[in-house]
């Protein structure tokens, strides 16, 4: 028994067993939740006996209210630790202590690139900023920059290997910067990966994974190298990427939601999956050695669509690491890392669609031998993310149905007493107050403490921007849930899948006729159910009024939103500006300098510097320093 209680996770920096305590608490309040949400709705829809349509409705509210609930005490969770603990990173990722910010770096580290179809100058000047804040910090020498190129079309492969050769050619040691190019993406960017961990990562102890739109800081790039440099049982260290500043209006609104919703998602996610956290495939530590031992992915079982290679590997890759005796940590604060956001409605769908068919093949695997429970969790929430939607959709319509009023195949005798009014209204407002929490919570975060509202331009601006995102959420989460419905229906009843092509990552404007095309069946499903409602429920219709509206104006809220923002010229006045734009560090200054020809790039190495503050999440400080040592 004493042996149990001393027992560990692989670091030896967290108590087994008051991890375990925590996820019990956090599985009960789920539970609780569910069952007391479901019990109210239950009794709302006993009165008068059961319909067929009352039926749909019960079974799709449980299906989708685990997403919900989940998502609501994560939120709860990591607001109250941001706003009591000193040190909530501590708490929730321990093993993050056992190293010290002036630790040497003794690690062999490759910074690693996966890019297909990429704008090969965008990548460069990525890349670049990335080698140079990490110069800054005078542990330059530790670090070598590897392209790993899945490219095929010989047009933009001579533009990439172009511009690349230009690059390496003005560097003071060229040889740090290493090209490689598959001539086939056998397994895609996982493929990719794999070839490099068992071929050119071999030399290497540790590897830094990005995407073609990431971007890091030095500092931060350390912060993960220390950290795993001190717990050897540490195999994958994920950092909270943030969106870079955009200029479109459904960037801008999009990031700056997400921005608020990660604050306190995060905090309370790593306090209960602990050692089982997430990857999201880019922006994070890996140790090397250990995921070419422990992270080859297997081959999905079944036909198509779903058989063959995994898609959404970063997740299945992070419970095979942790399968394999590795702690998997997110480090849930805001530093150093980022990313592009997509720039309109119809590439998020894109790629949207592209996570969701990629987390449906978790149906196959979820039941594979050996998985840890929590990594089997991690996967069944993944898969609750994309199916909460046609349960709303499937909701929406049986309640439609319900409104014409058939009979009840069960329980109708006898009187109905009177209707509970109270309770579905609390129950409306409950599940609204779940739904929203995790954004709720992040702009409650930032609103009370002023050193954050300043960050973001002060209180009143703060506020404005959350308003609008708030406006913009109502129109942008049925579009989003419809076109998850239409594809997943697509996907298993068509059995038609989404192609996986390079991401559109400049933003170019909706055509009028691009979201007709895309977003005609919305527009039809919206007409189809405010004609349903009008005729046979019209008391309904206010209540219904927000959904409708999202779904009446899909096709011009894509365009709308695809545009430049109106304030683009107002640094200090932007809606829904991001620190960054207020107070851009280095990183982010270049990247953000338009697009470039490596040839003839070479941005300002400026003095600067970038603290990671551990003691208080979410609250990187950006300050002038001294001359940087290249």
């Amino acid at each position: 028994m004493s042996r149990f209680l001393q027992r560990t996770t692989p670091t030896g920096a967290q108590s087994a067993l008051g991890l375990g305590l925590r996820r019990l608490t956090f599985a009960l309040c789920v539970i609780a939740t569910i069952a007391g949400l479901g019990t109210a709705f239950t009794v709302v829809l006993n009165h008068g006996g059961w319909t067929i349509p009352e039926f749909v409705m019960l079974g799709c509210f449980l299906l989708s209210a685990p997403w919900i609930v989940i998502g609501f005490w994560n939120a709860v969770i990591g607001f109250a630790l941001l706003r009591i603990c000193d040190d909530p990173v501590a708490l929730v990722a321990p093993c993050v202590s056992n190293a010290n910010a002036h630790d040497p770096i003794r690690a062999r580290v490759a910074i690693a690139m996966c890019v297909r179809h990429e704008d090969p100058a965008r990548v460069v000047r990525r890349l670049d900023a990335v080698l140079r804040s990490v110069d800054a910090t005078g542990h330059g020498a530790a670090f070598d920059v590897f392209v790993l190129s899945d490219s095929v079309k010989p047009e933009l492969v001579a533009v990439e290997e172009s511009e690349i050769a230009a690059w390496r050619a003005g560097l003071q040691n060229p040889d740090r910067v290493l090209y490689r190019r598959r001539t086939s993406n056998e397994g895609f960017k996982a493929g990719n990966i794999r070839s490099f961990v068992t071929n050119e990562g071999r030399g290497y102890d540790l590897m830094l994974t990005l995407d073609a739109d990431s971007v890091m800081s030095g500092d931060t790039i350390l912060r993960l190298v220390r950290v795993m440099q001190a717990n050897p049982k540490l195999g994958i260290l994920q950092s909270v990427v943030m969106g870079l500043p955009a200029r479109t209006v459904f960037a801008r609104l999009f990031q700056f939601g997400m921005r608020a919703s990660m604050r306190s998602y995060a905090m309370g996610e790593a306090w209960w999956t602990g050692d089982c956290g997430p990857y999201w495939g880019h922006n994070a530590a890996i140790r090397i050695k250990a995921f070419r031992e422990h992270c080859e992915l297997p081959t999905v079982p079944g036909g198509p669509p779903l058989g063959g290679d995994v898609l959404s590997h970063d997740l299945f890759e992070a419970v095979l690491m942790r399968k394999g005796g590795y702690e998997v940590r997110v480090l849930p604060q805001e530093a150093g890392s980022w990313e592009d956001n997509p720039a309109s409605l119809s590439e998020f769908l894109r790629r949207n669609l592209r996570w969701c068919q990629g987390n449906m093949q978790y149906l196959r695997l979820i039941g594979r031998p050996g998985l840890p429970l929590v990594g089997r969790v991690n996967l069944a929430v993944a898969i609750l993310m994309y199916a909460g939607a046609p349960a709303w959709i499937l909701f929406m319509m049986a309640s439609a149905a319900q409104a014409w009023g058939p009979d009840p195949v069960f329980g109708g005798d006898g009187p109905a007493g009177p209707y509970p009014f109270v309770l579905s209204i609390g129950l409306l407002m409950a599940m609204m107050a779940l739904l929203f929490a995790p954004k709720i919570m992040g702009y409650l975060d930032v609103a009370l403490t002023r050193d954050e509202r300043r960050r973001y331009g002060g209180g009143g601006m703060f506020l404005a921007g959350a308003g609008a995102e708030g406006a913009f959420g109502l129109l942008f989460a049925p579009i989003v849930s419809f076109s998850v419905t239409a594809f997943l229906f697509r996907l298993f009843v068509l059995r038609r899948p989404i192609g996986w092509i390079a991401q559109d990552r400049d933003g170019k404007r909706t055509r009028w006729s691009e979201a007709l095309r895309m977003f005609w069946p919305t527009t039809l499903f919206g007409v189809a159910l405010a004609g349903s409602l009008y005729v046979s429920a019209p008391e309904v219709l206010p209540w219904a009024a927000p959904v409708l509206i999202a779904y009446l104006f899909a096709v011009p809220f894509a365009v709308a939103s695809s545009l430049d923002a109106p304030d683009a010229a107002w640094p200090r006045r932007r809606l829904a500006a991001i620190p960054e734009e207020l107070d851009a560090p280095f990183e982010v200054r270049v990247v953000g300098a338009g697009p470039a020809s490596a040839a003839g790039y070479a941005p300002p190495m400026e003095p600067f510097r970038f603290d990671v503050a551990p003691t208080r999440a979410l609250r990187p400080l950006y300050s002038a320093a001294s001359p940087a040592a290249e």
